[in-house]
């Protein structure tokens, strides 16, 4: 059932107030009225009300950031040229009770030609809740679908909690370990650097071997182009920070009422090279206008992509062509019109 707005949501009952005051000033001569309090909502109301949803937001900003116009994926893999894909939340629709499609995403998979025809693609981050439910089964029908997508591109799995269950010792991530290996890790690329990190061990918080790993690798005396950092949760989510409360993820499970992130995981990988790019991919299980989400803070460009709503799913693309790196979002379904 649709709620009426209220007036004070109005942008009319504002522009009448202004105007209002500005003529009960002028016939008296001052402007402490009783009416002059509410202007102060101005901002929140008027503006706040008229703020585009996440999703468009978002998608604006990254085609105001893009850096060259140059199609790398019409360019072939070289020591100056390289892509890869970021995709979140895979296994879909959280809401189909149809088992017989098991394995990934099927909007998602229709896209694959999208990445096989990439020339320079030749990595894919699988940013967790790839399974429903975590089983040899499960895990076996991912791999299935991921033999469509070239086998001359490395695919890598960044935990969710459907993968691994929540804190460090569960039989979810005994199976999710037998099958792709250890859940956190780091690795060189040309001149850049990519983190896997696995936020489901100390409820969104990232601690002792992992937050030592990122302490080790700021001391580096390495100069990398990009860093790039993956998680599945958002671990940068912060209701006092406006960017960074925007976004909805899919689930709150296993979180801690505050992560370390801004006051000791931030400063670190801030810390690791001139630009840091960090993905998170629990977001778009639901069709909340959250599918997409991107800020930058200080020398750190944040992006949350995922899949399964229905409307507005999405994967990225990331390509890095002498070392300036571009972002693509590609959408799986037409996006609905927005009134």
């Amino acid at each position: 059932m649709s709620r009426r707005p209220s007036i004070f949501n109005n942008k009319w009952f504002y522009l009448l107030l202004i105007a209002f005051a500005f003529s009960y000033g002028l016939i008296v001569g001052s402007w402490k009225i009783p009416p002059y309090n509410f202007l102060h909502q101005f901002k929140d109301n008027i503006i706040s009300s008229e703020k585009k949803p996440t999703y468009i937001e978002s998608e604006v900003a990254i085609r105001e950031m893009k850096q060259n116009v140059v199609d790398a994926c019409k360019l072939p893999l070289s020591n100056e040229t390289y892509s890869f894909f970021v995709a979140g939340h895979t296994y879909g629709n959280p809401k189909q009770t149809d088992d017989t499609r098991e394995g990934l995403y099927h909007p998602f998979i229709k896209k694959f030609n999208i990445i096989n025809e990439c020339k320079s693609i030749t990595m894919g981050f699988l940013l967790g809740d790839v399974v429903r439910e975590s089983s040899n089964k499960s895990f076996e029908f991912v791999k299935r679908d991921l033999q469509l997508i070239d086998s001359k591109i490395r695919k890598y799995i960044v935990p969710g909690n459907h993968d691994v269950g929540i804190g460090r010792n569960n039989a979810k991530r005994d199976i999710f370990i037998q099958n792709f290996g250890k859940t956190y890790k780091y690795f060189e690329y040309q001149n850049d650097l990519f983190i896997l990190l696995d936020a489901n061990i100390d409820q969104w918080n990232i601690l002792n071997d992992q937050l030592k790993m990122l302490e080790n690798l700021s001391k580096y005396d390495k100069d990398y182009s990009n860093v790039f950092i993956f998680t599945h949760q958002t671990i940068w989510h912060d209701k006092k920070k406006s960017s960074f409360s925007r976004v909805v993820p899919n689930s709150w499970q296993g979180y801690s009422k505050g992560t370390n992130f801004w006051d000791e995981v931030f400063p670190v990988i801030s810390d690791i090279g001139k630009t840091i790019y960090l993905f998170a991919g629990d977001v778009g299980a639901f069709p909340n206008e959250s599918e997409f989400f991107y800020a930058k803070h200080s020398n750190v460009d944040f992006f949350a992509t995922g899949m399964g709503g229905g409307e507005r799913d999405n994967f990225l693309i990331i390509s890095i062509v002498n070392g300036v790196v571009n972002v693509a979002l590609v959408p799986l379904n037409e996006a609905p019109s927005s009134n």
